[in-house]
């Protein structure tokens, strides 16, 4: 019991176990995401499939039931008694029973094809039209089903129009088929009420799947509950995605009721035959998987645990051993480890124990020597506080000689700023700053040539808050001093001093109007600077700053030497603002 608490409170115990628990459940769970997603979209598909199948075949079943109408209608074109009524007035004087012949046939159509509603006959004289409701025809004035005459002026070749019979229901596709003869027009109008068709019947029951005929112009000619003809689309909002210029589209629509969309056009008539069914037989399945699925979630987790609790002992063992061994460790190998890998680190452990020993007794030796560098260090303070306070001496001996104004103490006090800026420990300083100091020692070099260099520092208000490495500008001024205008002092004394700081970029320039620098010495000079792992002996201010600034900014500084004999040199230093 002490051995399995001892392993439960164990921190390597606890973290594997915690870890691969959590490992297998998020497993687990993704395996059900995948399992439901792909199952949710292989039976996306295959109903997508079927409900496809089904508009195809519903298509033709309604294109042959329609057409068997137009057949119909083509018949009666050239059924000769028919065409004596039409053409001919008082007929029935040379042919008695032609009414009744007429009507013989036209019962016989209605009654054999359900779909027909009614068919007329509408004779070249317009007087009067034959019903198949009826034994006799009918005079056009006093018939009241009248709203397909208009459609009928310049009419050449049969069509359809959409329309309700006597202006109220039922809703009617009639066909209009005119006859020619002797330069006469007849008419042959027959009546289909879609709503007779078998094929529509039979799915007015199926509550999962709504058939829809709508025009190419996107009216509703026929559906469930329809209200009236034709019927504008808006009236089914699932009707939305209808494209009337697509012969074919099918479309899942993954809403909060999904439902699968099918567009087809007819392969004989000027309509589109839509199905929009409701996926509802493929839900349940995929639900009824997902809730098997889950009743074993238990049973799997209880495996899962026993499974992980061995894994875990089994893989922490080596690193409980090791933790034992480095809470209490020694300079021997122990007896009870068996794992060879185990011996190995612990070996390596007891090596570095010794080997920390030997290090421990060297890091206090150098520490001592440290302690003594350091209190050398100390003492070594003394001497530029010794050198500033005899500077400060010098120069109240100068006032109390020379005056307060006088020049000599005023560059004995320049001078010990001087100082004091170059050894203090500041490394980074504005570019304000610098140009301050720079200002002091362009003094005192002025005083050094009885002020016969002239000084000209130009900057913006952008540039003066930026930091760069201190003392930088002192040894490029002393350069255009001593190698530019002192050789040629009498007529070569302007150095002017610009920095500037423009699209994250500072860049600083230098120019003396001096003797210049020769074509090959600038060559020579430029190629020292190239080289950044050594600092050579000449040049050594230049390639001082350069080497100072490599390492402060690294490859986005830039120095550039222009230099022309007999007109001066330019320097110019470019760097990240």
């Amino acid at each position: 019991m002490n051995q399995i608490k001892k392993l439960v409170s164990n921190s390597f115990v606890k973290k594997w176990f915690f870890t691969l628990l959590l490992f297998v459940t998020i497993l687990f769970i993704c395996f059900m995401v995948y399992t439901r997603i792909h199952s949710v979209r292989q039976l996306q598909v295959e109903f997508t499939s079927y409900s496809e199948l089904q508009t195809e075949r519903i298509s033709e079943h309604l294109d042959d039931s329609i057409q068997s109408c137009r057949r119909v209608g083509a018949l009666l074109s050239l059924d000769e008694m028919i065409n004596i009524y039409l053409f001919r007035e008082n007929a029935v004087s040379v042919f008695p029973d032609l009414y009744t012949q007429i009507r013989s046939q036209l019962t016989a159509y209605t009654q054999g094809l359900p779909v027909i509603d009614s068919i007329y006959l509408y004779p070249a004289s317009q007087k009067e039209i034959f019903l198949s409701d009826y034994s006799v025809p009918v005079p056009s004035g006093s018939f009241s089903d009248t709203n397909w005459i208009s459609a009928l002026d310049g009419l050449d070749d049969m069509t359809y129009i959409y329309r309700k019979k006597n202006n109220r229901y039922p809703y009617l596709a009639t066909l209009l088929i005119p006859i020619q003869q002797s330069g006469q027009k007849a008419h042959i109008v027959l009546n289909m009420n879609l709503y007779q068709l078998s094929i529509l019947e039979d799915k007015n029951d199926n509550s999962f799947q709504n058939i829809y005929i709508v025009s190419e112009e996107g009216d509703i000619l026929y559906r469930t509950f329809q209200q009236n003809m034709p019927e504008d689309r808006s009236a089914v909002p699932n009707l939305h995605h209808f494209d009337g210029t697509a012969d074919y589209l099918s479309y899942y629509a993954d809403t909060d009721s999904p439902y699968i969309y099918v567009q087809q056009h007819s392969s004989k008539f000027p309509w589109y035959y839509i199905t929009i069914t409701t996926p509802q037989s493929f839900r349940v399945p995929s639900y009824d998987f997902f809730g098997e699925l889950l009743s074993f979630l238990p049973w799997l987790l209880v495996l899962a645990i026993i499974l992980i609790i061995c894994l875990v002992l089994m893989f922490t063992h080596p690193l409980r051993t090791i933790s034992t061994f480095l809470d209490a460790p020694i300079k021997q190998m122990p007896d009870n480890i068996s794992e060879p890998e185990v011996q190995k680190i612990i070996r390596q452990f007891i090596n570095y124990v010794h080997t920390n020993q030997s290090l421990s007794d060297e890091l206090n030796h150098q520490m001592e020597l440290q302690n003594n560098a350091t209190y050398c260090a100390l003492q070594a303070q003394i001497n530029p506080h010794f050198l500033f306070n005899t500077l400060n001496m010098i120069r109240n001996m100068e006032i109390e000689s020379l005056g307060y104004h006088h020049e000599v103490p005023n560059t004995t006090l320049t001078l010990s700023r001087l100082l004091q800026y170059a050894i203090s420990s500041t490394e980074l300083v504005p570019l304000k700053t610098e140009f301050y100091y720079m200002d002091l020692y362009l003094t005192i070099l002025n005083q050094r040539y009885r002020q016969a260099l002239q000084f000209e520092i130009q900057t913006d208000s952008h540039s003066d808050d930026l930091l760069m490495p201190k003392m930088i500008l002192q040894p490029l001024v002393e350069n255009a001093v001593f190698h530019g205008c002192a050789p040629a002092l009498d007529t070569c004394n302007r150095i002017m001093i610009t920095a500037r700081n423009a699209d994250s970029t500072c860049t600083i320039t230098i120019r003396d109007n001096g003797i210049g620098i020769a074509p090959d010495a600038l060559n020579e000079l430029r190629q020292s600077l190239t080289n950044m792992n050594e600092i050579p002996s000449n040049s050594i201010g230049l390639q001082n700053v350069a080497f100072r600034m490599y390492l402060t900014y690294g490859k986005e500084f830039h120095l550039t030497i222009d230099s022309t004999v007999g007109e001066g040199t330019c320097i110019t230093l470019s760097f990240p603002a």
